[in-house]
């Protein structure tokens, strides 16, 4: 697929629903390779995560399969954008596959789930506000009759409001408050095809399901690349370089602040 094509239109849609299907993002070659490491991965049970909605994760790809997820990181079919609103500052957060063999639905969830708490969480009066982003690559065909993704409507100008923000964690619980609110509110599904990604920012409520059992051949799955926007990039004008810093203490010990 031609990213360029219809982009200004695309990114405007993007900033004001929150979410944009990008379809063909890759290649069926690209979808059968990812699709037969999952499905025996799967088989022989290496996987990180396995929860109660019926979600199974893969964390380690970007070391298990480091040539093949590094064609995803930035791919072309999702760059523009990505460059577009997280600009130099966009670093790649983590690299997950989920499959969901049998009957699947998801908690009503936002993955950056401190977007409303950034100031608060940084502990200073004039804190860096950063977003996040999502680009998620389907490997299986989503209809209907067999499985979606679903946002919240016009999330972009009505937030999450303040009172319900406390319950914005992880939960299974389809009573929980957060996750009545998003139960009544528009909603707008989508049905990526096998090879289509959606991007989307990473604050807006979402949820993925998936009616009834899969073939083993087909088991819906998908991998998600998260991104954030780290306003010291590679190429900030500083009179220092964090380089040898980074190495020696790796990129978590360089937070002295964060635990």
């Amino acid at each position: 697929m031609d990213s360029q094509i219809g982009m200004p239109d695309n990114l405007a849609k993007l900033k004001s629903d929150g979410f944009l299907l990008v379809p063909q993002a890759i290649d069926s070659a690209t979808v059968a390779e990812w699709k037969a490491i999952l499905y025996n991965m799967y088989g022989r049970g290496e996987y990180e995560i396995k929860n109660g909605v019926g979600n199974v994760a893969f964390e380690k790809l970007l070391a298990l399969q480091p040539d093949l997820a590094k064609q995803l990181i930035g791919h072309t079919s999702v760059a523009p954008y990505l460059k577009a609103v997280l600009g130099k500052q966009c670093q790649l957060r983590s690299l997950r596959a989920h499959v969901n063999p049998s009957g699947y639905t998801q908690e009503w969830h936002m993955d950056f789930y401190d977007y409303y708490y950034q100031q608060e969480k940084a502990g200073t009066d004039s804190p860096a506000i950063a977003l996040c982003m999502n680009t998620t690559f389907y490997l299986t065909d989503n209809s209907p009759e067999r499985g979606r993704l679903t946002f919240v409507k016009g999330y972009m100008d009505r937030p999450v409001p303040a009172e319900l923000r406390p319950y914005l964690r992880y939960t299974e619980d389809r009573n929980d408050p957060f996750q009545r609110w998003c139960d009544e509110q528009a909603l707008e599904h989508l049905y990526p095809k096998a090879g289509d990604a959606v991007l989307f920012y990473s604050h807006i409520p979402h949820q993925g399901a998936k009616y009834g059992q899969d073939p083993a051949d087909d088991m819906r799955a998908n991998i998600v690349l998260h991104y954030q926007q780290n306003p010291m990039y590679p190429g900030v004008s500083f009179v220092s370089d964090p380089q040898f810093t980074l190495s020696t203490l790796g990129y978590m010990g360089t937070f002295p602040f964060a635990g």
